[in-house]
């Protein structure tokens, strides 16, 4: 009788060993499904987040704080493109070193996608005569800045995800048509502001990259800068300009872009006894912001909330 109970007490731990086992194999499974992503900026990065959720795993290229014009790709990662399932950007406009990247990608199994693929750019004409050594008119690549670009951003994402991983498929649509609905709503909440504000026109005193969203929204603007990130400060003539813009027509408010000490705004601000406000691009954020969640919808509901006070 010993030897019998014995011989099942055996049986039935080898049984367990073997859920055991295989529940672990099923968790490794389930951990390597997920699909691996990799995208040069934050709007991608939290694009896919939103559609992918727990069956995506995403990494964000640009380090957190990093400007993306200076930014130069490591050899990590070429490595950690190489080993991911697909790489996001958003066009060989906005990140030329991406561009790059994908060319030297030596994978046949990653996925390149370019986030921003059909949208129109826009061209910004330059108005001053301190302009005439630049190019006559400079595209302007952060695209994301109208919700509608945005939406069309996550349609091409959602659309590659749904290719990679076609059992998945009704799971990344829903999520994405949720999003969708999410940012159609914050549209139509700028768009109301922005038509019962009193003023009509945002004033700009940092680089400026900005044109998407005055253009969906029908905004007037006045800028020091002539672009984004071409590295020459305004001069003492666009300055002027600016100080006699607000001074002109009573504007509280003079924005710069996030990640830069806003020194010009400032002192401009200075001049004029006006207040300074971030109105971010949401190319890249802060390790600060990454932590506390921060998302494109988020930052969008930010940059409405500081505008209404230049609004009004």
């Amino acid at each position: 009788m010993k030897k019998i109970i014995a011989v099942l007490l055996t049986f039935f731990l080898i049984i367990g060993a073997i859920f055991v086992a295989l529940g672990n194999v099923n968790k490794n499974n389930q951990q390597t499904e997920k699909i691996t992503i990799v995208t040069s900026l934050f709007p991608e990065y939290d694009f896919v987040k939103q559609i992918g959720k727990d069956k995506v795993d995403v990494k964000i290229l640009l380090p957190p704080g990093t400007e993306s014009h200076t930014y130069e790709p490591t050899p990590k990662d070429i490595v950690s493109i190489n080993e991911a399932d697909m790489f996001i950007y958003t066009s060989n406009q906005m990140e030329p070193w991406a561009e790059k990247i994908a060319e030297s990608i030596d994978s046949k199994d990653t996925i390149i996608l370019q986030a921003g693929q059909d949208i129109n750019l826009i061209e910004i004409e330059h108005d001053h005569e301190e302009a005439k050594d630049h190019d006559e008119h400079t595209a302007d690549a952060h695209i994301w800045l109208n919700p509608n670009n945005a939406i069309k951003m996550i349609e091409n994402i959602t659309d590659k995800l749904c290719t990679i991983s076609p059992e998945n498929a009704e799971y990344f649509r829903n999520n994405a048509n949720a999003y969708i609905e999410e940012l159609k709503k914050l549209d139509t909440e700028i768009e109301e502001t922005v038509k019962n504000s009193k003023r009509n026109k945002l004033v700009f005193g940092g680089e400026f990259a900005y044109i998407y969203f005055l253009d969906r929204y029908n905004l007037e603007y006045a800028t020091a800068y002539q672009g984004c990130g071409e590295g020459a400060e305004p001069s003492a003539k666009q300055i002027k300009e600016i100080i006699d813009t607000i001074n002109n027509e009573e504007i509280p408010i003079i924005f710069y872009q996030e990640l830069s000490e806003g020194k010009i705004a400032k002192m401009i601000a200075d001049e004029t006894n006006s207040q300074t406000l971030v109105f971010h691009t949401a190319h890249n954020v802060t390790s600060s912001e990454l932590e506390n969640g921060a998302t494109y919808v988020s930052i969008m509901r930010e940059n409405l909330e500081n505008i209404k006070q230049a609004l009004n």
